[in-house]
């Protein structure tokens, strides 16, 4: 082997090491941004089920902020569904499509 094919065999292989370390930092990212997005809709869940609950105790309740926490929580459960086929394609080899979630996350309404 000379010293050319040496380098050259060296240098792909640093190229493979470092698409799998970047393909690993972009799945990172996908499951910072699925733990923040499931964290948002553990909080309005909770915050939807007291007003129900007081609802039902006889306390007073705008109708426009439970139809407003319910949209919300249908655009956390549609964005989390998104990201969870993002990490399922990442797994998987395919594109991770991390560019996207960026953009993407705050569409999310937040009420």
């Amino acid at each position: 082997m000379t010293k050319s094919t040496l380098f050259d065999r060296l240098n792909q292989e640093l190229e493979a090491f470092g698409k799998k370390a970047q393909a690993a930092l972009d799945e990172g990212k996908l499951q910072i941004e699925l733990l923040r997005l499931r964290r948002r809709q553990d909080h309005a869940a909770r915050d939807l089920g007291l007003m129900v609950h007081r609802r039902e105790r006889g306390g007073e309740l705008e109708p426009r902020r439970i139809d407003a926490l319910m949209l919300r929580l249908d655009d956390l459960q549609a964005e989390i569904a998104r990201l969870e086929t993002q990490i399922a394609q990442a797994r998987s080899g395919g594109e991770s499509g991390s560019s996207q979630t960026t953009a993407t996350a705050g569409q999310v309404r937040d009420t």
